[in-house]
């Protein structure tokens, strides 16, 4: 990395955390304001709303004991059950309110790692990449719902700024903030924990290839422990419950009713409505009862099911699958996902008709059933395209300009990894994740457009 600049002041950091935050919190108030709760909530949200009350009306009236203490669902992994619950226990029909509020402050910390990631990969353009964090619309329109997501990725980017500083001058200190950053991760959301056991190898090879000192395993060692011991609990809860050595029941139903269904739809043009609605009889003539009363059991005969069905479609129509769904997700705009836009009369793009991607994609664009949907869909549509543009500069700056090759290559990777997770279930709150990077490369793009700018005014 031959760039070098002085790191941002704490006034800096600070006029940059007071921006994300009014920013965030301006929003939620306004839509809170026309709205009400229902401003602030998007389809899966009342779901997790109940779930917070009748959790909060357990601990009121001490009904609580033992692994029950740990979330209302066994297909929740407990922060954000808790964090939901503790806003409905002291703000009661202002939860959804309070908790986007807590939401907003959790969404200005993640553009202060932000600058942090952007410093340890290419310094010069560290603020621009915060602002950039700050005023991205899917990080200010998601901190607005009632969702996993925000809190998910607050922890995930700590934990990649973490990594950074790690590799840069490894010590205890950080091997330690790594393994608490990607436990909470993991205590929100289960799919942290492969990306966990990824990173911990790649800072391994790393360190490895440096002819690293026994202490830096060992530091890498105790992040590992530390990142094991968060999730401890919720193994040892399922495993005394279900006999299960799982952190959810989630995986089948993931399969067997999202992704299985979808790479259908993308391959042969069935509806993922109907393909959803034959697999519970299928399922059943495959395994007998549908319920066994075990979660984890049932999620193993959807799984099982599933794999099935996608080895028939074979491996091109899941890869062509994975890549629309990747497209998808790169360029749908969070304009989609406000309460007012979503409301709209129309037709989902999973539900619009068409036998192949192309004929579904013009059909959503050009006939979705309500006009002002569209022309806010091509909007929205647009100001992606141009980040786009900006962050693919910042990438072939980054590249010319000697970044922390290492540290970039982790950031790539992140993203790599979400795009395969989420394969063809797209929508940009499955992007969110993806978006601190997105953030560091829109920065480097700013920069290289400043400095061409007073190159040519000089």
């Amino acid at each position: 990395m031959n760039e070098t600049t002085a790191p941002p002041s704490t006034r800096a950091l600070a006029c940059l955390f007071a921006v994300a935050l009014a920013l965030r919190w301006l929003y939620a108030i306004a839509f809170y304001g026309l709205l009400g709760a229902d401003g602030l909530k998007g389809p899966d949200s009342q779901g997790y709303l109940i779930l917070a009350r009748g959790f909060a009306e357990a601990v009121a009236a001490g009904k609580l004991s033992g692994w029950g203490w740990l979330a209302p669902d066994i297909s929740l992994m407990p922060l954000f059950p808790w964090l939901l619950a503790l806003n409905t226990m002291f703000a009661g029909e202002l939860a959804p309110l309070t908790f986007v509020l807590t939401q907003g402050a959790f969404d200005a910390g993640t553009c202060l790692f932000v600058v942090g990631i952007a410093r340890m990969v290419a310094p010069r353009p560290a603020l621009a990449a915060g602002y950039a964090a700050a005023f991205t619309p899917t990080f200010i329109v998601l901190s607005g719902l009632v969702y996993t997501d925000t809190l998910f990725v607050f922890f995930a980017t700590a934990a990649h700024y973490a990594a950074l500083r790690w590799l840069a001058a490894p010590s205890l200190r950080w091997a330690v903030f790594l393994g608490v950053a990607l436990g909470l991760a993991g205590l929100v959301r289960a799919a942290m924990t492969p990306w966990a056991v990824a990173l911990g190898l790649f800072l391994a090879t790393a360190a490895l290839l440096r002819r690293a000192r026994l202490a830096q395993v060992s530091q890498l060692i105790a992040a590992g422990a530390v990142f094991a011991a968060c999730l401890a609990p919720v193994f040892a809860r399922n495993v005394a419950w279900h006999g299960a050595w799982s952190l959810t029941p989630q995986s089948g139903n993931h399969l067997a009713y999202w992704i299985y269904p979808l790479v259908k739809e993308f391959n042969d043009g069935t509806p993922r409505e109907t393909t959803k609605k034959s697999n519970d009889a299928r399922i059943a003539a495959r395994f007998g009862q549908m319920q066994s009363g075990n979660p984890f059991v049932d999620s193993a005969r959807y799984a099982a099911f599933a794999r099935e069905e996608l080895e028939k479609l074979g491996l091109g129509a899941v890869a062509r699958a994975w890549a629309y769904g990747a497209a998808i997700n790169l360029a749908s705009p969070a304009v989609v996902h406000i309460p007012p836009v979503s409301a709209l009369p129309r037709r989902g793009f999973y539900d619009t008709p068409g036998t192949t991607f192309w004929e579904k994609l013009q059909a959503f664009l050009f006939g979705s059933g309500s006009t002002l949907y569209a022309w806010l869909l091509m909007l929205g549509l647009l100001g992606v395209a141009a980040f786009r543009i900006v962050q693919l500069v910042g990438v072939f700056r980054l590249m010319r300009r000697g970044a922390n090759v290492a540290g970039l290559l982790m950031l790539l990777g992140w993203c790599l990894y979400i795009l395969a997770l989420n394969g063809p279930i797209a929508s940009p709150k499955y992007r969110l994740p993806m978006e601190p990077v997105l953030a560091v490369l829109t920065g480097a793009g700013l920069t290289a457009f400043a400095r061409r700018r007073r190159s040519a005014e000089l």
